[in-house]
């Protein structure tokens, strides 16, 4: 089984009241890795403008876990 890190960000309270909320985003992902033989051994979540925190602790978790090499995110402009 691969393993995979998964990603979520909404950038304004919009996006949040327009349906993009976290749990919008986790759950078509956690579909996915679920039908492709992945297993998420972590999350991580950076929510408004309040700076991408969990964007650079998800990269650090990554170089200590040389077996996950795969990042799911709803969007590739979540990781813009």
């Amino acid at each position: 089984m691969r393993e995979a890190v998964l990603y979520t960000r909404v950038s304004s309270k919009n996006q949040e009241r327009e349906g993009f909320s976290i749990p919008a985003h986790q759950a078509p992902l956690h579909s996915y890795a679920a039908k492709n033989n992945i297993a998420v051994v972590e999350e991580f979540i950076d929510v408004k403008r309040a700076g991408r925190t969990n964007f650079g602790r998800m990269h650090a978790y990554r170089r200590k876990r040389p077996t996950c090499r795969v990042v799911l995110v709803e969007k590739t402009d979540r990781l813009y």
